[in-house]
């Protein structure tokens, strides 16, 4: 890993460009101003301002009001606005003329200086100080809502808060036109969502394109009529559902129906919205018995996180319960009451797997709970001296879906020997030799179609299927993801699976998986306005026709993303709209429909295109749209679309916003509200799903990436794609962190750093969290005080100098849990449980200390710096893009 700093030319002529003068607008939300301080101004320019605190060497400025990692105190003329400070951007006024789209001819522009400015490469480079980074929580914060009855951004976000009058305007975007639906994330924020009651006429909808009645119709006839504000279509209003109107058409009782005055509700389904009474709760555990299993402590600690969990189950009396246990054989476990104990039943037969007593074999949790809890007890105990090293993954999955396809549920499948037996065993594929090849996308496909048809079996059945990979080998994650992926299953990969290492990770995982709210035997359809239609579908699930999504579990860490395309030529109407439905049982058993709606305007020029992008959201539909790519192509080429797609909207803003001819000559323009997507675009390209080759991922930890990304929500693919990077030292100018408070983390978490080494204080230490895809990593570097170390380390007393040897992920072992007596101790682990809490994945904990072996972890984490292959740093990849901005321009 290199470290930039040392022998960098000083700053050239034109780096520090002053902002002024009318119509400078005042950067907003997600701006981290620039490092001042960091690099000196060049001759001739002002010093920083009065009460200026000079940085730590080597570090970012330090954490006062306004500095990076915080926001700065809200300037007039908004809040969460950030002022422009000297020497970063260059903005252009306003066009003069003031009519429509105004505000979008303004822009930001990063100069790219002259030769020897720090990042360039010969050709003159910008200046690391004044690039854009963004601060939480404000840089994925969505814009303002179109219109107040919109649902919130959580359950749908537009990449672009306007629709494109027609298909000629669309094809100027060069970037996703789409919405990113993550339909339960009320309960992932503890939102209740409004209860719509029914009376004898049941849901209102339009009668043609059955959307469901929302804030956005249009009441007509004194309110015996409304039309439908997707496809046009007038109504007739049911009787009991008729009310009068006031002088602005509104209807008179509109307070009474949150159907029409909020963009979430749900309704209780009729009986004509099921196929069948709804099904209760069930859970059926799969548990690889090999001895690697044994050995490793996987066995036990799968049991007794499950065991943990029973009580918290929903369902009460309904929900069932099932257990399967195997190696070169499947054993079923008789859990019935009647019985006197719970009893194994072993079945050889793996190439045409049968059930014995198959009544016997899922049982109600409350009646059995006992039988249930002796065979979690005993299963480590029965398997201790096994030295069987062959797993018949498929056989036994073939088993589990006959006992419950009946009723569907949840399998929870703990693999930790490669499945070796019978059918879906599969063999040693990691080639090397295939990257950069038409062979190399079979990678990260399952290389069995029996996981592809299993999955679809179960999709078809209501059966979801989460993995627990658990291996010290090669596992072939690409293969056991298939099935997840078609039935809304998550995929959990532990390399090397140690109990005294990664058990309570695992217990953590295990716990939230079936304690979340779950949404059982769901179907989704996003609809959308008249001359608009869903495109695409992106996610984990799978397809009954061309518009509804399969979901055979659906739960509030799951998010999806549909494009949206024009069908006809040209729209009529001044808004457009999106409605998704989702139709459920709920845990206790209700069938009920969830309905979210957002409206938003129609345009007509691309400057209101730019002005209402939202950065985030593009970042999340591309990091879905780039799994998917990757799947069929090289990564290199992934990789090079990402950028592709970025030049192209650049080079089209340069040209429509007149950039040049108003002092850009030598920037790079960006639209003020996507002024954050070069950065989050470069690090989408070194995720772990992106990344390298062959040498800097393996391949299945590569693969449970790209499972992740492909279900994670907005925030969380932001930070994937540029890590949030914590101050977890006492600096004197740094508030009170990791103390209790009334955030949405519970904790107050420490300011921000730039995610660069050279940006980092070495006597300081900093927790770099990438939203969930790869473990959190500590960074403690060489001159951290030896307190500090021996507080949250344990070191002795010569501080991080006695660790230097030991492997991060045991260094990661010695700061939790928090050593009793020292206060920094417990506010950093409060730090890292608040980053952690309400995650899918528990992550595990990285110490990379700088100047060790063990520091090279932390090279995939410092997205700004350049990486293994020849990849740029962030002020080369910045004029990079900038080079291909202006190429036959």
């Amino acid at each position: 890993m290199h470290s930039p700093g040392p022998g960098m030319p000083p700053p050239g002529p034109g780096m520090y460009q002053p902002a002024g003068g009318p119509g400078v607008t005042p950067l907003g939300p997600g701006y981290a101003p620039p490092l001042a301080g960091l690099v000196p101004p060049p001759p001739g320019h002002a010093p920083p301002p009065p009460g200026h605190v000079p940085p730590h060497p080597g570090m970012m400025q330090p954490p006062v009001p306004g500095g990076p990692g915080m926001m700065r105190p809200p300037p007039p003329g908004g809040p969460g606005m950030h002022l422009q400070p000297p020497g970063s951007y260059q903005h252009a006024p306003a066009s003069p003329s003031g009519g429509a789209g105004a505000l979008t001819q303004q822009f930001e522009a990063i100069s790219l200086g002259g030769p020897g400015h720090p990042g360039s490469s010969g050709g003159g480079g910008p200046d690391p100080a004044t690039l854009p980074r963004p601060t939480r929580p404000h840089a994925t914060a969505a814009p303002a809502a179109a219109h107040p009855a919109n649902c919130s951004p959580a359950n749908m976000r537009l990449t672009v808060n306007a629709i494109p009058v027609n298909s000629a305007l669309r094809a100027r975007w060069a970037l996703p036109l789409g919405v990113v639906v993550r339909p339960m994330a009320n309960e992932a924020a503890g939102i209740e969502v409004p209860l719509v009651g029914l009376g004898p006429s049941g849901i209102v909808r339009c009668r043609r394109c059955r959307t469901y009645i929302n804030p956005f119709v249009q009441w007509t006839d004194a309110g015996r009529r409304f039309r439908c504000n997707v496809c046009a279509q007038l109504n007739d209003v049911p009787p009991d559902y008729f009310s009068n109107l006031d002088n602005s058409g509104r209807r008179l009782d509109v307070a009474e129906h949150p159907e029409l005055s909020v963009g979430t509700v749900e309704y209780i389904a009729p009986a004509e919205y099921m196929v069948r009474p709804p099904m209760p709760p069930v859970y059926f555990f799969m548990i690889d018995v090999t001895h690697a299993a044994v050995a490793s402590g996987a066995v036990a600690a799968a049991a007794a996180a499950i065991k943990a969990s029973l009580d918290g189950l929903p369902g009460d009396e309904r929900t069932r319960i099932g257990i399967i246990s195997f190696d070169s054989s499947i054993h079923f476990y008789n859990l019935r009451a009647s019985s006197t104990t719970a009893q194994m039943l072993v079945v050889t037969e793996v190439d045409e797997p049968f059930v014995p007593l198959p009544d016997d074999l899922l049982v109600p949790l409350r009646e059995c709970r006992a039988f249930i809890d002796a065979a979690l007890d005993t299963l480590p105990a029965a398997f201790a001296g096994s030295t069987c090293v062959e797993s018949c993954t498929g056989p036994a999955l073939q088993a589990a879906f006959m006992t419950m396809c009946n009723l569907g549920g949840k399998v929870l499948l703990f693999q930790t020997s490669p499945p070796s037996l019978g059918i879906g065993k599969i063999k040693a594929r990691d080639n090397p030799s295939a990257y950069c090849t038409d062979k190399e996308p079979l990678l990260r496909r399952p290389d069995d179609d029996f996981y592809r048809r299993f999955a679809g079996e179960c999709s078809r059945n209501q059966i979801s299927v989460d993995v627990w990979a658990l291996g010290g080998q090669y596992v072939d994650v690409a293969s056991l993801s298939g099935i997840p992926q078609l039935t809304c299953g998550d995929v959990h990969y532990h390399p090397g699976f140690s109990a005294r290492r990664d058990g309570a990770r695992l217990h953590a995982e295990v716990v939230h998986n079936l304690l979340r709210p779950t949404a059982w035997e769901a179907v989704m359809r996003v609809r959308c306005s008249k001359g608009l239609r869903t495109s695409s579908f992106h996610g984990h699930f799978s397809t009954r026709s061309s518009d509804l999504l399969a979901l055979p579990t659906c739960d509030p860490d799951k998010a999806y993303a549909v494009q949206i395309s024009h069908e006809d030529q040209l729209l009529h109407g001044s808004s457009a709209y999106v409605q998704c439905a989702l139709l459920y049982t709920n845990s206790n058993g209700e069938r009920r429909i969830r309905v979210h709606t957002l409206a938003v305007p129609v345009v007509s020029d691309v400057s209101d295109l730019f002005a209402a992008a939202d950065g985030p959201a593009l970042i999340a539909l591309s990091a879905k749209l780039a799994v998917e790519r990757c799947m069929t192509s090289p990564l290199e080429a992934t990789r090079r679309s990402l950028l592709d797609g970025l030049t192209s909207l650049l080079r089209e803003f340069r040209l429509s916003s007149g950039a040049v001819s108003r002092g850009a000559g030598n920037a790079l323009a960006l639209p003020p509200a996507l002024r954050l997507l070069p950065l989050w675009t470069m690090g989408l390209q070194r995720c772990a799903a992106l990344r390298g080759g062959p040498k800097d991922i393996t391949s299945d930890a590569r693969s449970a990436a790209l499972h992740w990304a492909m279900s994670a929500p907005t925030d969380a693919l932001c930070r994937a794609a540029y890590p949030d990077v914590y101050a977890v030292w006492d600096d004197p100018a740094v508030g009170p962190w990791g103390e209790k408070d009334a955030s949405q983390f519970g904790v107050k978490l420490p300011p921000t750093a730039p995610a660069c080494l050279g940006l980092l204080n070495e006597r300081g230490a900093y927790l770099f969290d990438d939203g969930g895809c790869s473990p959190l990593l500590l960074w403690v570097g060489r001159g951290c005080p030896t307190g500090w170390a021996q507080q949250v380390l344990g070191a002795g007393a010569g501080g991080t100098r006695e660790l230097s040897s030991v492997d991060p992920l045991q260094l990661g072992c010695l700061v939790e849990p928090a050593r009793a007596g020292s206060v920094l101790s417990t506010r950093v682990n409060a730090v890292i449980a608040a980053l952690r809490r309400g995650r899918p994945g528990a992550q595990s904990l990285l110490v990379a200390i700088q100047g060790s072996p063990g520091e090279a972890a932390a090279a995939p984490y410092l997205v700004e710096d350049r990486q293994a292959g020849g990849a740029p740093s962030y002020p080369e990849f910045v004029a990079q893009l900038h080079r291909m901005v202006m190429a036959n321009n």
